[in-house]
């Protein structure tokens, strides 16, 4: 079973990473915006790895922190979510799932592709008592908006940004007035690019 991987990287996107150990053989490994948006501008990395084995298929998971791999773990026990699914919403950050969670804000987790109301639903009460949410206190209260966004986020999509060419005075610019309704990764992406086209 594969659980950790260093090596060099030799292609990337939003979602995959193609990787090539130090001992030649290349590994190609599903990846969320956050993941790609801290290791995009890297030739070599370390990464925690969920291996995931059916009898149809496998498949590879990378984490830049064993916490995030922790959590996809707890996501994947939930019946209806899968290896993709469990990405996409650490997409959100740990720290806004948590946040999410403990105010049981079903629209932010609705947010995240595939997810609709029901299963928003399940996975708040799935979650809740996990130590990982339990285990983090904050001050803020209600539905999460733009304000509420963990600083760690907001870094990485301007570093995604950045990444991608854009400047990152006009980033900033956008990013300070983002509508509270945009607010997955995914969402802010598509709202800043849109609004610098």
């Amino acid at each position: 079973m594969i659980a950790y991987i260093s090596g060099k990287v030799l292609d990337i996107s939003e979602t995959q990473v193609l990787m090539m150990l130090h001992s030649g053989i290349g590994y190609e490994v599903s990846i969320n915006e956050l993941t790609y948006s801290k290791i995009v501008t890297q030739e070599d990395v370390d990464l925690f790895v969920y291996h995931h084995i059916s009898e149809a298929t496998q498949a590879l998971y990378w984490f830049v922190e064993k916490e995030e791999k922790q959590v996809f773990l707890e996501l994947i026990k939930i019946s209806g979510i899968g290896g993709k699914v469990a990405l996409s919403i650490l997409s959100l950050g740990i720290d806004y799932l948590v946040q999410s969670v403990q105010n049981d804000d079903k629209a932010a987790v609705q947010q995240i592709k595939w997810i609709g109301k029901k299963m928003a639903e399940k996975i708040i009460l799935e979650l809740k008592d996990k130590d990982f949410i339990t285990a983090k206190v904050y001050t803020s209260t209600g539905s999460a908006t733009q304000t509420q966004l963990p600083a760690s986020l907001m870094e990485n999509i301007k570093s995604t940004l950045t990444n991608m060419g854009y400047r990152p005075r006009d980033i900033e610019r956008i990013l300070a007035q983002i509508p509270s309704e945009v607010d997955t990764t995914e969402k802010i992406l598509s709202h800043v690019i849109k609004e610098l086209s």
